[in-house]
């Protein structure tokens, strides 16, 4: 080898180290700068995620951290996600610029729940920082927020290569999301986010506005409740979203460490009360409300707890949320089992609010990772939650105006109905169920417009004894079949005479029967020519029926009497109290016809002495209460008793209990009368419940003691006063009484009712106008009249009106009372009927209390 081949070839040896040098070095400088971020003016942003190496140790100084080798990498653009915890973390990135920045720059963070973020800028790595800024800083320095994120501001004109240290630290969760945007960039994201929040929210101020709206105009629990929840759940989203740091709490991050679980406990009492209210728990099932009930309580216990630590208080509200979410869906559930419609929009709602809540809360928790569907996955479920729950809320208001529309056509329809068996009760009511003819209401309304008119009118009241032995010797089928007859025959001679008044035009009818046996008419005296007398005998002369069984005829007896308005009287009842009296003149005198004159006044002599010797019979305990039992309806079980008056006068001798009242009502004694019977009643309800009677007791009130607004207040006082339980004292009024005075009738029936007696309208069917008021009474029983009840079983008319009026308590709800049961097969036919109560002589008399508690005794033995 020449030396200069060697020469050549030792510096070919001298130029392979140097290259294989180079291309060494060059190969560590660009693997030093893989991280390095080269920032061009003319870019938006960049994102910072797959750059960054971070070190969890975060509670060491910038120094510390520059000296610190053991960072650790991330080799994907995920978002580092530390999950739960209050550690602060350091990262770290590198920034080359080859020209400075002319437009404003910021390190974004978009995740507004870290509470303390520093920002640290170095060249090349070399100590000091040349730039530090915080979040609190530059939320305090911008005069408006650019970001509902963190934006700290990189300073002007920088460039060349930068370090960048972060240290980020929060109480709940720790993610810590990089990017770098340009301002105009920056702004017009924020513009973007602005929208979509706006509509996010707006829409929750319109559901707010809307609902209590409603809640304001119907009362109704459940709106106020859902206008809580939705104001619960905004403010939860203000935390999350960091629109609340932007707008409403700028430059006070802390205050959203206790915002935050404030708003996630408010949201769960107010979500467990609108349940409550809006599937009406209470009244569907009390184990599910009592759950409620108690989640209720440790979601107002734990907002409390939440200003004291509001670090553990995060904790234990997000797991009270699961918890109350998982409870109302499972509310929801038994709602749809039991049947409520509205709860499938509740379970839907809950369940995309859960979805959401869940996606989001596993991102927290660093299970899933985070991306644009967990960020924003509270927000669509709330928002699908609040729908739903809106499409509910107005489900159920069709649901109620549909139940309404459908209670309403119920009310009328049973109105109808009660109209019906009104108007078929009155028809009833105003005519003898065995002849057909117009009854003593009839007559009365006829008596009273010839009287309005100033006519001079004879009252002619006829009697056929007959009719009564028949039946009880011949049966009543026959005695009933002779009366139509009569009336037959008596209305026939009336038709073609002069004077004679029609009482109904359609049959047409011109006499009235007031009972069995008995008929009335009308007759206008300036019409008449010949004389009264020698004409009502005429008229009412012994009639010939025949007796088809025997086929013999039948001379009938009868008797008359005779009152003319306005010589005898200028009022119905006076003139039927003289044409009665006249009447039994007849009948005592054996004469025909008999007409009312002075020579008639042994009854109103008697009357007046009456009338001097009650109050001092009063005074002395003369007047006791007998009792009749009531039985229930199979007539085996003692019920109740009905006190009835009596009078056993030492100069009188029995006076009957309807002159009694009549006496006190005409002299103004009722009042006087009523509180003794009041105070007796009283006495003897409490002798029954101490011989272990306990029953019903009744008492009979007039109507003047209803008009009377003292009478009332001071009758329940003496209840109290005997300590008897209000529910078994009831107070009977008669049906016409209603006609009198109605509206104070009606008060201070309502005065008994609010006091917790009962009321029962007697003598019912007998009255001419209290159905159309009945649906007005405060009134618990009815009790049928014994002049149907008596002939029921022989009679089909007053068989129909029993069952109208059984079908007419039930539907409104009455009990049905039947007196004047004097015999087992009626007693049984009532009891197939389903009356409540039986009261007659089948079973007992009225009795002496004593005497009554020896047979109730003896009947409950037997």
């Amino acid at each position: 080898m020449t030396e200069h081949q060697w020469t050549a070839g030792l510096g070919v040896c001298d130029f392979l180290p140097h290259r294989l040098l180079a291309a060494v070095l060059l190969l560590c400088a660009f693997t030093a700068n893989a991280d390095e971020l080269t920032v061009r003016g003319d870019v938006g942003h960049y994102t910072l995620n797959d750059r960054i190496t971070y070190l969890p140790d975060g509670d060491q100084t910038i120094d510390q951290v520059t000296q610190q080798e053991q960072w650790q990498e991330k080799h994907d653009d995920s978002v580092l996600n530390l999950g739960f915890t209050d550690q602060a973390v350091w990262l770290r990135t590198s920034l080359r610029i080859p020209t400075s920045l002319t437009q404003q720059w910021y390190l974004v963070i978009p995740y507004p729940l870290l509470e303390e973020v520093d920002l640290f800028l170095l060249r090349d790595g070399q100590q000091p920082a040349f730039y530090h800024i915080n979040r609190q800083q530059a939320e305090r320095q911008r005069e408006q927020a650019h970001s509902y994120q963190i934006a700290l501001p990189l300073p002007q004109a920088l460039s060349g290569h930068v370090d960048v240290f972060l240290r980020a630290q929060s109480a709940t969760s720790l993610q810590v999301p990089v990017a770098l945007w340009r301002e105009d960039h920056l702004l017009n994201r924020f513009s973007r986010e602005s929208l979509y929040w706006g509509v996010y929210f707006g829409a929750l101020c319109a559901l707010v506005i809307y609902n209590l709206f409603l809640f304001l105009s119907i009362r109704d629990s459940a709106y106020g409740y859902y206008v809580l929840y939705i104001v619960s759940i905004s403010l939860l989203m203000l935390c999350i979203s960091g629109v609340g740091s932007a707008w409403l709490w700028s430059g006070q991050p802390l205050l959203t460490r206790y915002a935050l679980p404030v708003s996630t406990g408010l949201v769960s009492l107010c979500a467990v009360m609108f349940a409550r209210s809006f599937l009406r728990w209470r009244e569907i099932s009390a184990r599910w409300d009592r759950s409620m009930k108690i989640a209720a309580t440790l979601a107002g216990i734990l907002v409390v707890y939440t200003w004291v630590d509001p670090i553990h208080g995060a904790l234990f509200a997000g797991l009270l949320g699961f918890l109350v979410v998982v409870l109302l869906i499972a509310v929801g559930i038994a709602g749809l089992r039991a049947g409520i419609a509205i709860a499938r929009y509740f379970v839907l709602a809950w369940a995309a609010f859960a979805l959401g809540a869940s996606l989001y809360l596993l991102s927290v928790f660093n299970v899933l990772p985070v991306n644009i569907l967990t960020n924003h996955a509270m927000q669509v479920g709330s928002a699908a939650e609040v729908l739903l729950l809106s499409f509910a809320l107005a489900h159920r208001i069709k649901d109620e105006r549909a139940r309404k529309l459908a209670a309403l056509r119920r009310q009328q329809r049973a109105e109808r109905q009660v109209q019906d068996l009104e108007l078929q009760s009155l028809e009833q009511a105003m005519h003898d169920s065995t002849t057909g003819m117009p009854n003593a209401s009839l007559l009365n309304q006829q008596l009273q417009a010839v009287i309005g008119q100033d006519k001079r009118a004879a009252l002619v009241l006829v009697n056929y004894p007959q009719v009564k032995e028949i039946a009880s010797s011949m049966g009543h089928n026959l005695a009933e079949s002779m009366f139509r007859e009569l009336v037959k025959k008596l209305n026939h001679r009336l038709e073609g005479q002069t004077g004679a008044i029609c009482l109904e035009n359609k049959q047409p009818a011109f006499i009235a029967i007031p009972e069995f046996s008995s008929a009335a008419f009308l007759i206008e005296l300036d019409h008449l020519t010949d004389t009264l007398e020698p004409f009502v005998e005429q008229i009412v002369g012994h009639h010939e029926v025949s007796v088809h069984t025997v086929r013999l005829p039948v001379l009938m007896n009868l008797h008359s009497g005779v009152a003319i308005t306005p010589e005898h009287g200028d009022s119905p009842e006076i003139l039927y109290q003289h044409a009665l009296a006249a009447r039994d003149r007849s009948e005592s005198s054996k004469v025909p016809v008999q007409v009312y004159n002075k020579a008639i006044s042994d009854f109103a002599r008697r009357r007046l002495d009456l009338m001097t010797a009650l109050p001092p019979a009063i005074e002395a305990g003369e007047l006791e209460l007998y009792l009749q039992p009531q039985m229930n309806r199979t007539g085996q079980t003692l019920v109740g008793v009905e006190m009835l008056l009596r009078w056993h006068s030492g100069q009188f001798g029995a006076v009957p209990t309807w002159e009694v009242i009549e006496i006190a009502e005409s002299a103004g004694l009722i009042d006087l009368l009523s509180r003794y019977v009041v105070a007796q009643a009283c006495k003897t309800m409490q002798t029954l419940r101490e011989r272990d009677l306990e029953i019903t007791g009744s008492i009979n009130l007039s109507v003047q003691n209803l008009t009377n607004h003292h009478f009332v207040p001071e009758a329940m006082a003496r209840i109290r006063e005997h300590d008897i339980p209000t529910n078994r004292m009831i107070f009977e009024v008669t049906e016409t009484s209603m006609m009198h005075n109605m509206e104070s009738v009606i008060g201070s029936l309502q005065l008994i009712a609010d006091s917790g007696c009962r009321i029962a309208l007697d003598d019912f069917g007998t009255g001419y106008s209290s159905l159309a008021y009945l649906s007005r009474l405060p009134i618990h029983e009815l009790k049928i009249d014994r002049c149907f009840i008596s002939k029921m079983c022989t009679n089909r008319n007053d068989l129909g009106i029993v069952k109208n009026t059984l079908k007419l308590a039930r539907t409104l709800n009455l009990e049905a009372v039947a007196e004047g049961v004097e015999d087992n097969a009626t007693m049984e036919r009532l009891t197939e009927l389903g009356c409540h109560r039986l009261q007659g002589y089948v079973f007992a008399k009225p009795m002496p209390l004593e005497t009554f508690c020896d047979w109730a005794l003896e009947h409950s033995l037997s």
